[in-house]
């Protein structure tokens, strides 16, 4: 009996040692996150590290699905991850606007201001920039310092002119841009 415990349990560990995990790269907005790699390391597109596959556990929102999100969740997070001057829409860089009552915090800084964050670790966080770069590394470290619920606008607010402005009036500050 003991054998065949010792030789199940072998079988098992053999079969779960050589499952082939896939890597990708750490999320950035580009083409490169969607390519499969074999092993971690670094993208060569983007320069970031490359993580496993499974460990991305949030979903990309259009700005319908953040207006329902509003709608149905008052208590709903909006995290701005680009630079004050872009938030604020004072730069010579076009900013498109930021939601009303969101929290500004840059992506470059967001690792050394997590604990202005815990507060929502479990409530709905939806992370934004403006082209949808910025926003997937943000949203993925959030995701993977205990965050349970966070998200990222798909396109970031360079996108918005495409969606139901009705929806979002309310909602939005627009810079003008």
């Amino acid at each position: 009996m003991k054998t065949l415990i010792l030789s199940l349990a072998l079988i098992a560990s053999s079969f779960i040692f050589n499952q082939k995990k896939e890597y990708v790269c750490t999320p950035c907005g580009h083409e490169c996150d969607a390519t499969i790699h074999d092993k971690p390391g670094t993208c060569h597109a983007c320069g970031m590290a490359l993580v496993e596959k499974s460990s991305i556990k949030f979903k990309d929102l259009s700005f319908e699905d953040v207006c329902a999100r509003l709608k149905s969740n008052p208590k709903l997070v909006l995290l701005d991850v680009r630079t004050p001057t872009e938030f604020k829409g004072t730069g010579d860089i076009p900013s498109f606007g930021h939601f009303k009552n969101a929290i500004n915090i840059n992506v470059d800084e967001l690792p050394n201001r997590l604990n202005e964050l815990s507060k929502y670790k479990n409530q709905e966080v939806i992370v934004y920039c403006s082209h949808s770069h910025r926003s997937p590394r943000a949203t993925y470290l959030l995701s993977t310092k205990g965050f349970s619920n966070v998200n990222n606008v798909a396109g970031g607010v360079s996108t918005i002119g495409q969606s139901d402005k009705d929806c979002l009036k309310a909602a939005f500050v627009s810079h003008g841009n």
